[in-house]
């Protein structure tokens, strides 16, 4: 006798694609509603300190870049609530820097 060994043909498998995301509107920070910092200069670690505010995030990488020091990019939020659907929902808003 000889053995016989069944083979199952398998069809097209399906392909998994991994899903993008696109960020929310309230995600996206507009570079107006950024602040940049240098780091005061000390030790390393533990808390950010920031020291001069700079204007634009070009001006923080060059004076970083002259004293060697890290610079910080700082977003305001606030809390809000919408109540639009059937279940209320906390958001997020950037708070506008103010001049």
């Amino acid at each position: 006798m000889t053995g016989s060994v069944a083979v199952e043909e398998k069809g097209p498998q399906p392909v998994t694609r991994s899903v993008r995301r696109r960020p929310a509107a309230q995600e996206v920070v507009e570079a107006e509603n950024t602040r940049f910092f240098l780091a005061r200069p000390g030790p390393d670690g533990g808390t950010p300190q920031l020291d001069r505010e700079m204007t634009t995030e070009g001006e923080a990488m060059i004076e970083s870049l002259k004293s060697g020091l890290s610079y910080y990019s700082v977003v305001e939020w606030r809390a809000a609530a919408d109540f639009a659907g059937k279940n209320p929902q906390v958001k997020k808003e950037a708070v506008k820097k103010q001049e």
